[in-house]
């Protein structure tokens, strides 16, 4: 081949380029494989799709609510967020604002027809004051009171 016929220099025989994102036709630079018009091209079509939005129910109010994927939601707004962290706050505290000895609120009941064997009572512990404070807590199996030191003296 002749040096003056250089396919790679005459710009006159080379074939346009289509861009493989915008489909527009640019003129690529000679030696390369070049597919797209410019780097913004091959930016953007390297980048991932965003994933579809997901659809969830709020635990609070039970509306229905849209949001990103890539982002975790669990309420619906703001405002269903603060009233469940008041209820869940306010659960808590008087779980916490129980006596020791006291039965466990909204305990299930057992079924009618299941046979349970029958526990012998729990010695309660002797305190010269219902309301002073000891080192007592409920068991969370059986909701008998049980020592502090109990718990820490049992391998």
């Amino acid at each position: 081949m002749s040096p003056e016929a250089d396919p790679l220099t005459d710009a006159a025989d080379r074939l346009p380029g289509y861009c493989r994102r915008c489909d527009t036709e640019f003129d690529p630079t000679p030696g390369t494989r070049q597919i797209f018009c410019s780097p913004r091209c091959a930016d953007l079509a390297r980048r991932r799709a965003p994933p579809p939005p997901v659809v969830k129910n709020c635990p609070n109010c039970g509306s229905e609510f849209t949001h990103e994927a890539r982002v975790r939601q669990v309420y619906c707004s703001p405002l269903c967020r603060r009233d469940a962290e008041k209820t869940r706050d306010r659960e808590r505290d008087e779980l916490r604002a129980r006596r020791p000895g006291e039965p466990l609120p909204n305990r299930p009941a057992i079924a009618v027809g299941t046979a349970m064997p029958a526990l012998p009572p729990a010695p309660r512990p002797r305190t010269a004051d219902a309301l002073a404070p000891t080192a007592i807590r409920n068991c969370p199996h059986c909701d008998q009171p049980i020592t502090i030191v109990a718990l820490l003296a049992t391998p």
